[in-house]
């Protein structure tokens, strides 16, 4: 037998379980596509700070969402296959990774994958990071569980820098959840602002 027709037969075997026969329907391709669900990951280190940050990360996209605490030795930027891993075997799609080193005490790195595998990933840094508790008094992280933010950009830069417009779309695809088909104006009870100074006239930027 060869190569090609070994590949087609290994192909159309079935699941003989319940449970994956459950995973392979799940991974059929839909005419309306699930929510996209996201992994928020610990590194090796993190700052009280930043554990913290990647807890509300979590609860801003609950119950589409999954925090997974135990300490990750992986390094994204140099090898995505575990991390790649990781996602498929909870089954997401994006991923927040976060970690705190001397070099860069407040790392984040959100990213994306399409069939397993990465498709793109952004670095920022965490910088006077203030919980959301203080902006909302006592309860409010309980509060935005579950609850869908009005997501806002500010700035040109989303619309002209070419590696902003990857941020935009990354970001959108975090913060923004799932798309509603319809939206109660009163019901809005939070909205995400990410705002980019333009550069003074006669600059340019580069990135």
């Amino acid at each position: 037998m060869g190569a090609d027709a070994l590949t087609q037969v290994l192909s159309k075997r079935k699941a003989k379980t319940h449970r994956g026969k459950k995973i392979l329907r799940e991974r059929e391709p839909k005419v309306l596509e699930d929510a996209k669900t996201a992994l928020v990951i610990r590194g090796t280190k993190t700052s009280n700070d930043m554990t913290n940050f990647l807890r509300e990360l979590y609860l801003l996209r609950s119950p589409l969402s999954m925090l997974y605490m135990r300490k990750h030795e992986e390094h994204p930027f140099e090898d995505s296959h575990k991390l790649e891993q990781l996602c498929k075997k909870f089954d997401h799609s994006l991923f927040a990774f976060g970690s705190s080193s001397k070099k860069r005490p407040a790392r984040l790195i959100l990213g994306r994958l399409f069939d397993g595998h990465l498709l793109d990933m952004q670095e920022f840094g965490v910088e006077d990071y203030k919980s959301m508790s203080t902006f909302r008094g006592s309860g409010a992280t309980d509060a935005m569980t579950g609850v869908k933010p009005l997501v806002v950009f500010q700035g040109a830069g989303f619309e002209n820098d070419e590696h902003l417009k990857r941020a935009k779309s990354l970001l959108l695809d975090y913060f923004g959840g799932g798309r509603p088909d319809k939206v109660l104006l009163p019901g809005l009870e939070s909205a995400i602002v990410f705002t980019v100074l333009d550069p003074p006239a006669g600059t340019h930027c580069t990135d």
